[in-house]
C-alpha cells in the first residue's frame, strides 16, 4: 500500500497542476504550473526505476 501511494499522490498533484496550469495558460505562472505537472507526471517513473533498480 505504501508504494501505491508514493506513486499516487505525485499523480493527482501533477493532475491537479496541469489543469490548473491549462485553465490559466494565457498567464505566465500557467504555463509554468503545467511544467511543474508535466515534471510531476514523470515523478512515479522514476521512482519505480529507482526501486526496481536498488539503487538504496
Amino acid at each position: 500500500m505504501e508504494h501505491f501511494l508514493v506513486m499516487l499522490v505525485p499523480l493527482l498533484a501533477g493532475f491537479m497542476l496541469l489543469g490548473i496550469g491549462f485553465n490559466n495558460r494565457e498567464h505566465e505562472w500557467g504555463v509554468r504550473l503545467i511544467g511543474a505537472g508535466a515534471l510531476l507526471m514523470l515523478a512515479p517513473i522514476a521512482v519505480k526505476l529507482y526501486l526496481t533498480l536498488h539503487l538504496t
